[in-house]
């Protein structure tokens, strides 16, 4: 049984700890008309799910939203589809062909997991497309009283989504502002873009949210504090990665310099799979920028 926390009126939060897996997912039940799940996770996360919403006393779900189709977020959302029939799922219009048909996220997973990760994450299926609501950018999701507002938030992914909850003014943000804690950049290699990430940040400072629903780790209560430190690292961080590469520096050593600099900001140091990711994302990024060889 999951640790189910409730972070604000009718909303809670659970994390689901996949073994290998060095960000925990999370996965967020709205409690609300109803019902709606906020992150499935991958597949393997699903009997958790269901546990969560037992102790909760939901009994369905009318809307099941990944932030994006990586498969830590939106791994699942086949699964739980099927097992709740009665739900639309929500994406960003350039997701759903990945939900429908998702053999270049199976792809892309087997490369990153191994081609056994089945064992590990659970099957990726596909979503049928009559279940699928093609989240515009604004749009509206009303359940019972309550408004979620889906935004859209690339940077990270291309079909990247927050959903802004009107009630409590709380931002599910994804990787849309850093890491949790001190906002290190989520670097996801091949479909991070640092442009579109720096504007996506800004855009969101301007909704002045009042709380943020991290999907690793923790609840911001600062946000305001939160999104400015994500914006400094995004700009930090991109910076040191791309003078450091164009001197030959070889990708280890920036990563010691990336550490460095972070422990001597914040007393602490990220974690080695999170430097690993971001430096290599940050490399192949300038590369298709045409600013490194």
């Amino acid at each position: 049984m999951p640790d189910v926390t409730q972070v604000a009126p009718g909303i809670y939060r659970f994390e689901v700890a996949i073994q290998g897996m060095p960000e925990v997912p999370v996965t967020y039940l709205i409690k609300a008309a109803g019902g709606a799940l906020i992150e499935p996770g991958p597949a393997a996360a699903a009997p958790a799910i269901r546990q969560a919403m037992d102790h909760l006393g939901m009994r369905g779900l009318a809307y099941i939203i990944p932030t994006h189709i990586h498969v830590d977020h939106g791994g699942g959302t086949g699964t739980l589809s099927a097992l709740f029939p009665e739900a639309m799922v929500v994406a960003h219009p350039r997701g759903v062909k990945h939900l429908v048909s998702p053999e270049r996220l199976i792809e892309s997973t087997g490369l990153v997991w191994g081609q056994d990760f089945e064992n590990l994450l659970g099957p990726i299926v596909p979503v049928p497309e009559t279940r699928l609501k093609v989240a515009r950018d604004g749009e509206v999701i009303r359940l019972g009283g309550r408004e979620l507002q889906i935004i859209h938030a690339l940077g990270h992914s291309p079909n990247h989504i927050v959903i802004l909850d009107r009630r409590t003014n709380g931002l599910f943000c994804g990787e849309a502002l850093g890491l949790p804690g001190y906002q290190f950049p989520p670097v996801a290699p091949y479909s991070f873009d640092q442009d579109i990430y720096v504007s996506t940040i800004q855009d969101l400072m301007r909704l002045q949210p009042d709380r943020l629903f991290y999907s690793h780790g923790t609840v911001e209560t600062d946000a305001g504090r939160a999104m400015s430190r994500a914006l400094e690292n995004a700009r930090v961080y991109s910076t040191m990665v791309l003078e450091a590469a164009q001197r030959g520096t070889a990708l280890e050593e920036i990563m010691v310099l990336v550490g460095d600099d972070f422990s001597r900001r914040y007393g602490q140091r990220p974690a080695r799979a999170d430097l690993e990711i971001a430096v290599a994302g940050y490399v192949i990024y300038f590369k298709s920028k045409g600013l490194l060889a």
